[in-house]
């Protein structure tokens, strides 16, 4: 629930959160809830916009991490904080050491992502993604906020009635786990998370005698190596993608995968996750 996240005022203001799909919290500025129909609603407190001050976030991340930052000190380093349900993008100033990003302090800038569960949403596209009895290499793209995630944790939890799945979620965006547990319906899938996807993907193929591997967005040309391996090992893969359609992953170090996958989805944000381009 997001009053264990930002505490009973706050969650009173923001109201029913099967609304929102995030959160942006930003010191000084008025919060705001972006909603799952694409419209942005300022929060407000008896009438006038609720602004933000340094002590909801800090109590925020307070909550988020139980009192210890060091615990989530490799996730912020990336930018972010898993949450059972949620998921916490943090902007502040980096700490660099030699070059390299070693945390982040003075955090004033928060976007936290509410996880919806839509139970059947798969179900118009399962006769393209499950052929003959076999599941097909399948990419999900869209822009942020396009409902892909939404998607693909579906397509796992139906796969997982019929096949041995196996779940990569490196930032504990699709499972929202908690003590290792998924807190999200996934079905009969076995999860990974918080691993990054190639050693995921290499000790899964290995060990875990999968049929199918779900797998969060891919993200640079290491992803795209790795996924293409995965295949050749006779793993079907479901992804995700940011992009906004086929011409424009073409048009990108993403390109290699709309050959390589059988299925390639495009999802608009006009209604959020509606199929704007399909290729089969």
């Amino acid at each position: 629930m997001l009053e264990d996240l930002l505490g009973e005022r706050i969650a009173k203001m923001v109201g029913d959160e099967k609304s929102v799909a995030e959160l942006r919290v930003r010191v000084g500025r008025p919060l705001l809830a972006c909603l799952i129909d694409g419209k942005r609603k300022v929060v407000s407190s008896f009438g006038a916009p609720y602004i933000v001050t340094q002590k909801d976030i800090d109590d925020i991340l307070a909550r988020a991490t139980n009192m210890s930052f060091y615990s989530a000190s490799d996730e912020m380093k990336r930018g972010y904080v898993p949450c059972k349900h949620y998921r916490i993008g943090v902007g502040g100033e980096g700490v660099l050491e030699g070059g390299k990003l070693m945390g982040i302090k003075n955090v004033a800038f928060l976007v936290i992502r509410v996880p919806h569960q839509i139970k059947g949403i798969a179900d118009k596209i399962a006769c393209d993604v499950f052929k003959d009895g076999k599941p097909l290499n399948t990419l999900i793209v869209s822009p942020t906020g396009g409902g892909k995630t939404t998607l693909l944790r579906e397509l796992a939890r139906i796969a997982s009635k019929r096949f041995n799945v196996v779940v990569i979620d490196e930032r504990y965006e699709l499972c929202a786990m908690s003590k290792g547990v998924p807190l999200l319906d996934i079905g009969d899938a076995e999860v990974v998370s918080g691993v990054p996807k190639k050693d995921a993907y290499e000790n899964c193929v290995r060990a875990m005698n999968p049929d199918v591997i779900v797998t969060d967005e891919l993200f640079g040309i290491e992803d795209v190596k790795s996924v293409l391996d995965v295949m050749r090992c006779g793993v079907s893969v479901f992804a995700t993608l940011h992009g906004e359609s086929v011409e424009s992953v073409q048009s990108s170090e993403f390109a290699p995968l709309i050959e390589a996958f059988d299925v390639v989805y495009v999802l608009g944000k006009n209604p959020v996750g509606a199929i704007v381009e399909k290729s089969v």
